[in-house]
């Protein structure tokens, strides 16, 4: 299947120009299985492995992340997870914790909002790792902070990303995608197979088909462009402002937790959003000093403000910093397009490396 996926792309990239309105080429998917590929190992239960999955450079599913955060318990003490909410498809939005869950300093980490960007969520997995590694190293970080990870935002989308309509659970799910693929029919997507796999393997968005990071509840929302305007695989920013389970599940995860702090991952481009108009000073000025620790260990560039995007922002980002006051930053990593190649997850992990530590470090003042 694999074979065949890369030969259908060679094939859509020498032979088809998508119209404007998709607007990235599905020539450039290399190294993913097709979206309509079968996908029956993706909705078997799969037992504990004894190594992390997330240490592999292979395609990182909801099952394997299931499987982690159940080894990750097992092997550290003091680890503990839950689920914020439950997706359409019926999927966990799992948090787990660490550290000192009566400490006054929390940080938040999450990634996988979009579902095409799904190899951030082996990245938060990696760093939770790296943080209890450095705790059983002698660090005493963990005692004066708690970190929360989101590894997942968006496990349906991610589901439709990996493995197309045969990668969701329930039949009315099916029915509901199906139904998506059919309004888009001026694209071809019924005639050619390539555009279908397109379609489907660049999918960005929920079950629902709206971009979860368009749809945050700011007073930018009813003047956000919307280029899609109906359900799609990408950019749809909802029928109003936090209509989504997924958004919805953390608005109220931040408002719980009172958060001193948040790092957002996506893919990609190997840069950094870090400043927002509507913004305070002080906030502003702590999502810089944030931004410099990423750009200092990664070497990603930081987005000029002029270019953030945050004057009718609606994403996770806008929604902390304009409507919250949270200091948080957005990393894009990866180069390419999305999905980025799972032979990305290891140079993306060593830039990526010690960024976290450091994060709490300045969150503690040290």
């Amino acid at each position: 299947m694999q074979k065949k996926y890369i030969w259908t792309v060679i094939t859509l990239s020498a032979c088809i120009t998508m119209v404007h309105v998709m607007p990235v080429l599905a020539g450039k998917i290399i190294g993913h299985a097709s979206a309509s590929a079968n996908a029956n190992y993706n909705n078997t239960v799969q037992t504990v492995s004894t190594n992390f999955d997330f240490l592999s450079s292979e395609m990182y599913t909801y099952q394997k992340m299931e499987s982690d955060i159940e080894l990750l318990k097992q092997r550290y003490e003091g680890v503990t997870s839950d689920s914020i909410g439950t997706t359409t498809d019926g999927r966990n939005l799992y948090r787990i914790v660490i550290g000192n869950k009566d400490a006054k300093k929390k940080i938040l980490v999450v990634g996988a909002i979009h579902a095409r960007e799904y190899i951030t969520t082996p990245l938060v997995m990696r760093q939770i790792k790296e943080m209890l590694d450095k705790r059983a190293d002698g660090d005493k970080s963990l005692d004066e902070i708690c970190i929360e990870y989101v590894p997942m935002v968006n496990p349906d989308g991610v589901a439709i990303s990996q493995s197309g309509i045969n990668g969701l659970n329930k039949e009315e799910s099916k029915k509901k995608l199906q139904e998506i693929i059919d309004s888009w029919s001026e694209w071809g997507l019924k005639e050619n197979q390539d555009k279908y796999n397109w379609f489907l393997n660049k999918w960005k968005n929920n079950l629902n088909g709206v971009d979860i990071n368009h749809n945050f509840p700011t007073q930018g929302w009813p003047n956000r462009a919307d280029s899609r305007k109906r359900p799609c695989n990408e950019f749809y920013k909802g029928a109003s402002a936090g209509s989504e389970s997924e958004t919805q599940y953390l608005i109220t995860l931040v408002n719980n937790e009172n958060f001193d702090a948040v790092l957002n991952y996506h893919t990609q481009g190997q840069i950094i959003y870090w400043s927002n108009q509507h913004a305070s000073a002080d906030v502003l000025a702590k999502d810089r000093a944030m931004a410099d620790i990423v750009a200092a260990h990664t070497g990603y560039k930081l987005v000029a403000p002029e270019a953030d995007g945050s004057k009718y922002g609606t994403g996770f980002k806008d929604w902390l910093d304009w409507e919250k006051g949270i200091p948080n930053v957005t990393v894009e990593v990866g180069i390419g397009t999305s999905p980025v190649p799972e032979t990305q997850i290891e140079s993306i992990w060593q830039q990526n490396t010690g960024v976290l530590p450091d994060i709490v470090k300045y969150i503690l003042g040290k």
